[in-house]
């Protein structure tokens, strides 16, 4: 699928779909659909989202929430509406919690959409939206944007600190050499962030770049307690030395500082592109990087939005449909791209639309992350209900060690007896 998807991105345009009329719902459609969508920080885009729906589909009314500033603060509020018998039509929830919602049987299957629908929304829709929401043998989720982990640099930090600025560091012990560098500029300034707290999406990356994985195939055992997870963690404490340990921030906090001139690395994913871009114009020199591999066979986790719909009622599914439909579709791609720093889910849209293929070419900063796309692997879930503190207990032992409270192999032993224990595995 993502090999597929970087072919596509090198293809001549053939604006194939754009050309197609647009499903435009008729007339005598008229309603509103609840749609919820994380995270806040991302406004513009859904926003846009919201009344370009309303648009090209007149006669429908999006009442949009996007107030979480979080996938876990959505998966939380969402799970509060399943007690009260009052979820959204449509929720636009991070893609390692599809099996949150299909394991409680809420959100409803969408095969039946996709396999009864003959319009030129649904023909615009390539195979591999599906496939980003398949699980068990239907799909629950449509593709919406492809995040993947980046690193930012303040080249004018790293030339001030005797780096290259033609060169940023690419390796693990370059990046964390430098970093020290720049702490020791003094002013305020940190060398390193490392975004920890971005639920476990930072761990995947870790771990999945050298080739290993949270658990076996049949997920009866935990697999991240190795020496790929000491390897993980002893990379953390690193960091945590270079200068986060004094400084630990927020997410929020830390895109300020980076935005501010004061982070000269950061490791964030590629949906901050467009802020840090605006922030650093005019201001200080900014350049992206590829997530470092520590193995040939190395990965890395595909995170970014997927659309689900939990509506029950027939002819609010019809809508929420439409709905899906349009944001996976050629103008919901197109918004993608332009108002975040997402890859477009949609093969379809990156092949056949020369806006979108212009947009990545007329900007630099995009090319590390397509360089990555053929490395790419899905952001994993745990499985059970317990999902949700497994990935708390991993956050917390990278807080330890990044905040020099705890050693690796203390904090590894840590979070995989409370991970075993939580799954009720081995």
């Amino acid at each position: 699928m993502w090999t597929s998807r970087r072919k596509f991105l090198a293809m001549p345009v053939a604006a194939a779909f754009l050309s197609l009329p647009m499903n435009i719902a008729s007339a005598n459609e008229v309603g509103k659909i609840r749609v919820t969508a994380a995270s806040s920080d991302l406004n513009a885009m859904w926003v846009e989202l919201a009344k370009e729906f309303e648009r090209t589909h007149p006669g429908i009314k999006v009442e949009l929430d996007n107030s979480n500033r979080s996938y876990d603060d959505l998966v939380q509020a969402t799970l509060r509406d399943a007690l009260t018998n009052s979820l959204p039509d449509v929720s636009f929830q991070g893609a390692n919690r599809l099996r949150t919602y299909t394991d409680r049987n809420l959100a409803a299957p969408l095969g039946q959409f996709l396999d009864n629908d003959t319009s030129d929304g649904r023909k615009a829709l390539s195979p591999a939206v599906a496939e980003i929401g398949a699980f068990k043998g239907d799909t629950y989720a449509l593709g919406f944007g492809v995040a993947v982990p980046t690193v930012f640099y303040n080249l004018d930090l790293i030339a001030k600190a005797g780096g290259d600025p033609r060169n940023p560091p690419s390796t693990w012990d370059d990046i964390l050499n430098l970093g020290k560098k720049i702490t020791g500029l003094g002013d305020g300034n940190v060398g390193i962030v490392f975004q920890y707290d971005s639920a476990d999406f930072f761990w995947d990356a870790l771990l999945f770049s050298q080739g290993v994985g949270m658990m076996n195939a049949d997920e009866t055992k935990v697999t991240f307690d190795g020496p790929e997870g000491l390897k993980a963690l002893e990379i953390i404490k690193a960091i945590g030395e270079s200068g986060q340990a004094a400084v630990d921030m927020s997410k929020d906090q830390a895109r300020a500082a980076f935005a501010a001139g004061k982070v000269g690395i950061i490791f964030d994913s590629n949906s901050n592109l467009p802020r840090f871009e605006e922030a650093s114009a005019g201001h200080f020199h900014m350049e992206i990087g590829g997530f470092p591999l520590l193995s040939p066979e190395g990965k890395l986790p595909a995170a970014g939005s997927i659309a689900m719909m939990f509506a029950t009622d027939p002819s609010q599914q019809k809508l929420a449909w439409e709905f899906l439909k349009f944001a996976a579709g050629p103008i919901g791609q197109k918004i993608v791209a332009t108002k975040s720093g997402w890859l477009p889910a949609n093969e379809y849209a990156l092949r056949d639309s020369k806006e979108l293929q212009d947009h990545f070419a007329r900007n630099p900063h995009y090319k590390p992350t397509l360089d990555q796309v053929a490395a790419l692997k899905g952001w994993y879930a745990f499985p059970g209900e317990n999902a949700l503190k497994v990935t708390q207990t991993i956050v917390d032992g990278m807080r330890a060690v990044i905040t020099l409270k705890a050693s690796p192999e203390d904090a590894l032993a840590d979070m995989s007896a409370k991970a075993r224990k939580l799954l009720s595995v081995n």
